[in-house]
């Protein structure tokens, strides 16, 4: 990111600025996309946007039998909400849009995109990792994200709102064995950039989710990754995407942030350096 000032204040959970209970970020009316959504940030994301008063959420992804899960915990729990779980990849752009195609058919268009389906590749360096594995992440991560952009766009409002979840390590200097993974993300952070100069009418976002224990975590452990700090409770980018997602964080249009960071003090500190290209993806040390 190119010369942040980030918030002094992180955040480890949910805290009231970012309360899905909130009428101030009220979703109520509103049709909601999320890929990824039937396991770990997707499902909780998901859930925070129903307590929030979605009118209704599809939930995309690849496994059949998490989707339903969650769908099915989703409407049990809030019945106001109506959830469909849709089985497609997001490599697979005629899948994508014949499923978007469908619930918009039912619902109307959509209001809010949560671009959250993701790949993490083996973790191993560039002579090592196997090749299809490691250009997986990109498929997976940067085709897959451009195939959701194009699906999605004919079916949502004219100011929908895109969210994208992030990573810190496309944020970060050299972390042993992550290239696929890094490099993806951080190509992905460009293509959302760029959906946001072409289509001023949208509200764009990328969002690092924390460090959350989840499968692709998991993954990450199992490869041999050492993690060092506290694990973040998956309750704060769940309600940091539905402040997101809100007329409160119009400020960051077209910027990459961390959900950690506290949203009075980030306002603050967007006021401050107003049209400046704080929180966006450049070269460190770079004023352009």
């Amino acid at each position: 990111m190119a010369s942040p000032t980030p918030p002094k204040t992180l955040h480890t959970t949910t805290y009231a600025a970012i309360s899905p209970l909130l009428p101030s970020l009220s979703s109520s009316g509103k049709n909601i996309l999320i890929t990824g959504g039937g396991s770990g940030i997707g499902a909780e994301i998901a859930k925070a946007f129903a307590l929030s008063g979605a009118a209704s959420i599809a939930l995309l992804g690849r496994t059949a039998a998490s989707l339903e899960r969650t769908a099915h915990e989703i409407s049990s729990t809030y019945p106001k909400t109506t959830v469909t779980a849709y089985v497609a990849d997001i490599t697979d752009l005629p899948a994508l849009e014949s499923s978007i195609a469908a619930h918009t058919r039912v619902y109307g268009p959509f209001h809010v995109l949560v671009a959250n389906a993701g790949y993490l590749p083996a973790v191993s360096s560039l002579l090592t990792t196997p090749p299809d594995d490691w250009f997986q992440g990109f498929e997976v991560n940067v085709k897959g994200n451009f195939n959701l952009v194009r699906a999605f766009l004919p079916h949502a409002t004219r100011n929908a709102v895109v969210l994208s979840t992030s990573t810190v390590v496309a944020h970060l200097p050299y972390v042993p064995g992550m290239s696929s993974y890094a490099a993806s993300k951080l190509a992905a952070g460009k293509v959302f950039e760029y959906l946001h100069h072409e289509h001023p009418e949208l509200f764009v976002l990328s969002v690092h989710p924390g460090m959350i224990r989840t499968g692709m975590a998991d993954k990450a452990l199992a490869d041999g990754v050492v993690v060092t700090v506290p694990y973040d409770d998956v309750s704060l980018p769940a309600s940091f995407m539905v402040w997101a997602a809100s007329g409160e964080a119009k400020f960051l249009n077209g910027k990459s942030v961390w959900a950690a960071w506290d949203v009075d003090e980030l306002r603050a500190e967007a006021e401050a350096n107003r049209g400046s290209e704080r929180f966006t993806l450049g070269l460190v040390g770079g004023e352009w």
